[in-house]
């Protein structure tokens, strides 16, 4: 329960950030240039942003987890497609782990400012530690279905977006001991809350918090966790378009 508690200080954390941010734009005519709203596109036309993630990881799995952030680089296009459609990609890196992920996403609009969305995404995970000792590489494909709600409040908007996490296949090897996990199985679920507004001139920023509900984020597979168990792990994220 405290889980969502701490979801629910945050979307109230992002609505004040909107009182004292939106008289400074609501001059402006354009809306945001957005990429977790539900929102279509002109075809053909694409986006892209830089993001970074912060992730508290686990007692379990670290010890200094309580304090730890973990930092997570993502770099995202979205391109416009006929008939409402999204084509979405994305890289997430953090160095020893690479998650590259493709998905779509089709946008129905209730109303000019009520937007919903449903897609799926599949990604490859590679991961290569080679220091202290270690040489441990991991890989695998996951598959993503996801929905999400949004709102367009003119100057910003404000998405909730819900998404499973299944493990099509995974391979870890370690020295030269190998270990394939080719069952697919399901891994847990992670919903999110996101404003973006614009920032400067064309540019959007994102402000988001994603809580995780999983057996195995890929971020945490250097710490090696051997505890076959969901955990709760929430991450902030903040994004800018580019």
């Amino acid at each position: 329960m405290k889980y969502f508690y701490c979801s629910f200080k945050f979307l109230i954390l992002l609505l004040l950030f909107n009182i004292l941010t939106v008289q400074n734009i609501f001059g402006q005519d354009d809306k945001p240039k957005t990429f977790d709203f539900p929102d279509s596109m002109t075809p053909y036309n694409w986006r892209l942003s830089l993001g970074y993630s912060a992730i508290k990881m686990p007692y379990d799995i670290a010890l200094e987890g309580a304090t730890i952030n973990w930092p997570l680089i993502k770099f995202t296009g979205v391109m416009g497609l006929p008939a409402n459609f999204l084509l979405d990609a994305e890289i997430s890196t953090e160095v020893v782990t690479n998650h590259f992920e493709l998905g779509g996403r089709w946008v129905y609009k209730f109303n000019n400012e009520l937007h919903a969305d449903v897609g799926y995404g599949i990604a490859f995970l590679y991961g290569q530690l080679k220091q202290t000792g270690y040489d441990s590489k991991l890989s695998g494909w996951y598959s993503y279905p996801t929905i999400a709600l949004g709102y367009d409040f003119g100057p910003l908007t404000l998405t909730l977006r819900g998404s499973m996490s299944f493990i099509n296949s995974l391979k870890s090897e370690s020295g030269g001991l190998e270990t394939d996990f080719a069952i697919a199985r399901s891994n847990g679920f992670f919903y999110s809350i996101s404003m973006e507004q614009r920032f400067w001139n064309n540019t959007t920023i994102l402000l988001g918090f994603q809580m995780n509900y999983l057996k195995m984020y890929y971020p945490q597979w250097p710490l090696f966790p051997a505890i076959d168990r969901y955990y709760w792990i929430p991450e902030f994220q903040i994004r800018f378009t580019l």
